[in-house]
């Protein structure tokens, strides 16, 4: 993995923040939602969040009922990070990367998009909104989208 390239901001916060990107990591594998409610995600009613299954969450709350019901119902291990960068101003940060995963549903429900049982590897982006609140940098959107596979259109 290449080391990730935060620009701007202390040290420090930097630091903090890589460290609550890599916590967020490892609370998804296990769809955590106690450390994800306690640690990372901001309490802020006006957070918006953007689901890989294509929907939306809007506030801390709403995500945690969607990793409530994940949890048993889909695997996915750790999805590790690549190519991360991002900037940090005052009391505002973004990071972005892409993770290598792997998912699988395991859960006697059926999947909730009605598709059919599919286990696969695949690429994701990642970009993670932080904003300092109270002395804490907690994370008040989120935008997580599928890479593509097909050829860049006009060959770019």
């Amino acid at each position: 993995m290449s080391q990730p390239t935060l620009r701007g901001g202390s040290e420090a916060d930097r630091k903090i923040i890589l460290d609550k990107h890599q916590k967020y990591l490892e609370a998804n594998a296990e769809f955590d939602w106690v450390t994800l409610r306690d640690q990372l995600w901001s309490a802020s009613p006006d957070s918006v969040f953007f689901n890989l299954n294509g929907h939306t969450y809007r506030g801390r709350d709403h995500w945690i009922q969607l990793w409530k019901f994940y949890k048993g119902q889909l695997t996915t291990g750790y999805w590790e990070p690549y190519d991360i960068g991002g900037v940090v101003t005052g009391d505002m940060a973004t990071v972005w990367c892409h993770r290598k995963t792997k998912a699988a549903w395991v859960g006697a429900n059926p999947r909730p998009d009605g598709s059919a049982h599919e286990d696969r590897q695949f690429v994701s982006r990642s970009t993670m909104v932080f904003q300092k609140e109270a002395g804490d940098w907690r994370v008040v959107h989120v935008h997580f989208s599928e890479h593509g596979t097909s050829p860049r259109p006009g060959g770019i």
